[in-house]
């Protein structure tokens, strides 16, 4: 076999394999970034399609060609049609890794946290990659040693067990170090209590984000609190919508087709709240709920008449079902009316709603000092980048009571926070394992649009007590020994017989 053939039979067929699994991976563990990825993509092109499917689909396809020249490798095939076909999947197996590594360094440039959020899923599941790995070595240091034996018997050199003791010392010091630092899903002591579940712009996998609709479904799941977006109108009043615009979530195309790309603060109120904010939901059914039966018809009846939603409205629907509160208010542009005052506007009608000590606020340093001024009763609450986590005794000395922060914040910064006495929340955690990861590190709670699954959890997925572990890794140690014994002694048995 030469070079050439190696290449494309056995290297580049394993590459394409870890590549394409984990390209799959990544995906079917991220549905809320599918979805975002998705609409990115459609305004970026032009179409509304499913792109991520089909990329999954092409993965799909080239890792059965893969496994399909691995395991035929050594069969023969004709010679010329051969040689075609080696050339074509070296084409596309470049080209598939050129996408793989373009794909992702464009996606972590538009969200940097998807890169400590894929360290976090291999650490959690890394029970079966330290398997496998361990597997692997165990077979690659067992045929290494018979090579060595026999070239050793070929040349006439001394054969012992000197390589066969290293080949044990590796796989146990291989072990060894799985066993000091279990994975993710591993818990020491009693199991953490549960995180509690605040509702990410309402249910807003059920229904239109930042509408009654999903504020009520939310209430219905029995969650924690709301997380809310909120905008002040050219005429001073709060209204809740989440992007800078209302071309991607209403009908503004269609009742106001020349302010399509105008930022959402020069409407008036009247003007806003006039626009439908569910028709989009369920017509695009952007996380497939509809499509899977997870919404009922009267629901869908009722997101499709869905409007923008006026603050007030939302926050008697927290003090009527004694919620907590969290919001994200967006800055007006700097000619806008209220581009000043908006902070202040905000506050006071929580006031007047009456809810303050139930109120999260989600503040700067100078916001802070007016919060603690005119609004003592409200948490306040600092926004962490998960890239430069503010040390407690600066969050403490400000006033601050709860870190909200996104999820690719460390496991060190999770626990110095709560070491602190300051209350935990990460957002946005919508995937099963991803919850489950905080509730083992001890997360006070997390803002999800996935409430209505991760609700339902009893315990946390995959996970299991240090001791179970000690006991599933010793069965993966001696296999891993007896694989590596069963293909070294036979071998040393037969170079060190007179016959071999």
């Amino acid at each position: 076999m030469n070079l050439f053939s190696r290449i494309t039979r056995i290297i580049l067929p394993v590459i394409i394999l870890i590549h394409s699994v984990l390209f799959i991976v990544f995906w079917m563990t991220n549905s809320l970034f599918y979805t975002e990825t998705n609409d990115y993509l459609a305004r970026m092109l032009g179409l509304r399609f499913d792109y991520i499917s089909l990329f999954l689909v092409l993965s799909c396809l080239i890792a059965i060609w893969s496994a399909v020249r691995l395991i035929t490798y050594k069969k023969g095939w004709n010679h010329r049609l051969m040689t075609l076909t080696s050339i074509l999947y070296f084409i596309l197996g470049i080209l598939y890794l050129v996408f793989f590594y373009g794909s992702f360094w464009m996606l972590f440039q538009k969200s940097s946290v998807q890169i400590p959020r894929l360290g976090q899923l291999l650490s959690y599941y890394r029970i079966f990659l330290d398997a496998l790995i361990i597997l692997g070595i165990s077979v690659g240091l067992g045929i290494f040693v018979r090579i060595l034996y026999r070239r050793r018997k070929e040349t006439g050199k001394k054969i012992n067990l000197l390589p066969s003791l290293l080949a044990i010392l590796v796989v146990v010091i291989v072990w060894g170090a799985a066993t000091i630092n279990p994975p993710g899903s591993v818990y020491k002591g009693e199991l953490p209590a549960k995180p509690l579940l605040i509702a990410h712009r309402g249910a807003s996998m059920l229904a239109p984000e930042n509408t009654m609709a999903a504020a009520n479904l939310a209430v219905e799941l029995k969650v924690y609190g709301l997380e809310t977006d909120i905008h002040i109108s050219q005429d001073g009043l709060p209204f809740l919508l989440h992007d800078d615009t209302f071309e991607r979530t209403t009908d503004v195309a269609t009742l106001y087709p020349d302010r399509i790309k105008e930022r959402a603060e020069y409407f008036t109120l009247a003007e806003a709240t006039i626009l439908n904010a569910g028709k989009w939901f369920v017509e695009r059914d952007p996380y497939k709920t509809i499509k899977n039966g997870q919404v009922s018809q009267d629901q869908v009846d009722q997101n499709m008449l869905q409007t923008i939603p006026i603050l007030e409205d939302e926050l008697q629907i927290v003090k009527d079902n004694n919620l907590a509160f969290i919001y994200d208010i967006k800055q007006p542009p700097d000619d806008q009316a209220y581009a000043q005052n908006y902070f202040e506007k905000v506050i006071d009608i929580i006031h007047v709603v009456g809810i303050d000590p139930q109120v999260w606020v989600l503040a700067d340093q100078q916001q802070a000092e007016l919060v603690r001024t005119i609004a003592p009763e409200m948490k306040l609450a600092y926004g962490v980048k998960y890239q430069a986590p503010p040390a407690t005794d600066e969050l403490r000395s400000s006033g601050y009571q709860i870190v909200n922060s996104e999820y690719g914040l460390g496991e060190e910064w999770i626990r110095k926070y709560r070491e602190a006495g300051l209350w935990i929340n990460l957002y946005t955690i919508d995937e099963p394992w991803q919850y489950s990861r905080l509730w083992l590190l001890g997360a006070d709670s997390t803002t999800s649009s996935n409430a209505h699954m991760l609700v339902a959890l009893s315990k946390p997925v995959s996970s299991m007590s240090y001791e179970l572990y000690l006991v599933v890794w010793g069965l993966v140690g001696l296999a891993s020994l007896g694989l590596l014994l069963g293909l070294i002694l036979p071998a040393y048995s037969q170079v060190r017989s007179p016959k071999g």
